[in-house]
């Protein structure tokens, strides 16, 4: 009978403890809640579902679109949320989506609030993870989004220089977002790649729905001011040509394109503007292929990747004196939906073959001097 007694009292305890017991949060709920007071500035209503130190960077964006979706609760209080984020800033194309893992926590009145807010295991970081001070610069082409010491304002006049090249090379507007980190090792982060990755790379423009241009700061030093202006254009390039970038698009034409645009108005010597592959064209090495894809990887060679790039652009800036600017944009249009041999047949009236000797020739012509 003492046993029995134990036991239910045991059962009865059990069953109390769990009556007392908070509940789960609707999380789905609380993230609708803290997004739309983001979305309307309201910094009380923000603080009183999420950190209030998260505010200041958020609210430094200018933000079009944020909204979770919840996927998945752990713990058996399901204080652990991992979420899809889908956010988008008044410049971007499209739409950003990542994968998020929150923390929630509850207030000493009961309430439920977002603790902590971080990126899922194998996601790179956001803008917001890096620094609490963000600052933005705005005109009405271009959107600087700067950390550390980088003036967001000092990049808004290239910004908008490399926006009218690309108008004028394509015919396509263009508004780019350009996110300026405080180090090669945050570029990196916000990448998802390892450090060394872009150590000697300037800028790269993110993949997906809303490419940006990513800065190295870094690197970005040692440039003079006419080659940073070269590399910006050539990213917001890629960013106004990214919707009609395909798989069968090949690496030559992708940055052949964005190299031709911004040296499309230079009247820069050829060999200067590509040293590696004429002093490889002068000493009797000339390339017998246009640059395979695997050519341009980074990290790579040097020198390979070097010439790839340079063998690219002068590819392009042949259609372009040859066949002139609107057979580049309509080989890149053919290309991506027909692929590179049929793109040439249709566009240039010539086989992959014949393209090849008539850049080889090229090459010759321009850079044996």
């Amino acid at each position: 009978m003492t046993r029995n007694r134990a036991l239910c009292a045991a059962v009865a305890l059990g069953a109390l403890l769990a009556a007392c017991a908070p509940a789960p949060p609707d999380a789905q709920l609380l993230l609708d809640r803290q997004a739309r007071a983001l979305r309307d500035g309201d910094r009380a209503a923000f603080t009183a579902t999420g950190d209030p130190a998260a505010w200041k960077p958020l609210h430094a964006l200018p933000l079009a679109a944020w909204r979770y979706r919840v996927t998945a609760r752990q713990g058996e209080d399901g204080a652990t949320v991992r979420a899809e984020l889908r956010h988008r800033l008044e410049r971007d194309a499209g739409t950003v989506t990542t994968r998020r893992v929150l923390t929630l926590g509850r207030d000493a009145d009961g309430s439920w609030r977002v603790t902590a807010d971080r990126p899922a295991p194998g996601e790179p970081e956001q803008l917001w993870d890096q620094d609490a001070a963000l600052r933005t610069a705005a005109t009405a082409r271009t959107l600087v989004v700067a950390s550390g010491p980088a003036d967001p304002a000092a990049w808004t006049e290239p910004g908008d220089t490399a926006a009218r090249a690309v108008r004028a090379a394509w015919d396509t507007a263009v508004r780019p977002v350009i996110v300026v980190p405080d180090s090669t090792d945050a570029m990196a982060r916000l990448l998802g790649a390892p450090t060394g990755t872009y150590r000697d790379t300037a800028a790269v423009t993110t993949p997906g729905e809303a490419p940006r241009v990513v800065v190295n700061p870094e690197a970005w030093k040692a440039l003079g001011e006419e080659a940073r202006q070269v590399v910006l254009t050539h990213e917001t390039a890629h960013v106004a040509l990214r919707a009609r970038t395909t798989a069968r698009t090949p690496m030559w034409l992708s940055e052949g394109c964005a190299d031709w645009t911004a040296y499309r108005t230079s009247r820069q010597d050829p060999a200067r503007t590509a040293p590696a592959l004429a002093r490889a064209v002068r000493e009797g090495d000339v390339p017998h292929r246009l640059p395979a894809d695997g050519d341009f990887a980074f990290g790579g060679d040097a020198g390979t990747v070097g010439r790839a790039y340079e063998g690219a652009w002068l590819a392009c800036r042949l259609v372009a004196g040859r066949w002139g600017d609107r057979a580049v944009r309509d080989l890149y249009e053919a290309a991506g939906t027909d692929g590179e041999g049929a793109a040439l047949r249709r566009v240039l009236g010539v086989g992959r073959a014949e393209f090849t000797a008539l850049w080889r020739a090229s090459l010759r012509q321009d850079l044996g001097g």
